[in-house]
């Protein structure tokens, strides 16, 4: 009598998906693999999943609750647009490593990753404009700017995974977005400088 594998939650497949996508981007996102990766039969699969595209679209929406809605939550209640845009940074380039959304952007010719990635960018830059505007820009410029602000996010992550070690250490790199955040506060009034 052989022993019967566990079952896996829907939960289960979609971290399991997010994770090879991280690793293979997302023609990784394969039934077979994942359910090696998981340790239970394909059946399993299917208990939860009409398809690989319904699991892609789960995975998408899990990506987006994640690391684009429960930030813009976190960000938000910070009440000092400096200290927002300070942490907001840190975290986007020191703290994390975005393989996801890198993988994703490969696959951008998906209809699904292509409307996920457009609200994650809609949601990012809105919450980098209303920063902008807090911190004293009109506007056309704080749109302007969060959206350059999020270019060089996407451009950086992106020449990170090409350029492993363009950072030598982490301090370089803490330096590289003390150097950013200054280039993006320079023509804005410091409230420090008030006092």
């Amino acid at each position: 009598m052989s022993a019967r594998r566990p079952s896996k939650d829907p939960q289960d497949w979609i971290d399991a998906a997010l994770a090879a996508v991280e690793e293979g981007g997302l023609a990784a996102v394969a039934v077979e693999p994942l359910a090696r990766r998981l340790g239970v039969t394909k059946g399993s699969f299917y208990h939860h999943f009409a398809d690989r595209p319904a699991l892609l679209r789960a995975m998408l929406a899990a990506w987006e609750d994640r690391f684009v809605r429960a930030q813009q939550v976190e960000f938000d209640a910070i009440p000092d647009p400096r200290e927002r845009l300070h942490r907001l940074l840190h975290l986007a380039y020191v703290d994390l490593r975005p393989t996801v959304i890198v993988r994703l952007l490969a696959a951008v010719d998906d209809p699904d990753v292509a409307q996920a990635l457009a609200r994650a960018a809609e949601v990012r830059i809105g919450m980098l404009e209303r920063t902008f505007r807090q911190l004293g820009l009109p506007p056309a410029r704080a749109r302007h700017r969060a959206a350059a602000t999020y270019g060089a996010y996407l451009g950086l992550a992106q020449l990170r995974t090409q350029v492993p070690d363009l950072f030598d250490s982490p301090r370089a790199l803490r330096a590289h977005v003390r150097d950013l955040e200054a280039a993006l506060l320079h023509d804005l009034p410091d409230p420090a400088a008030a006092r």
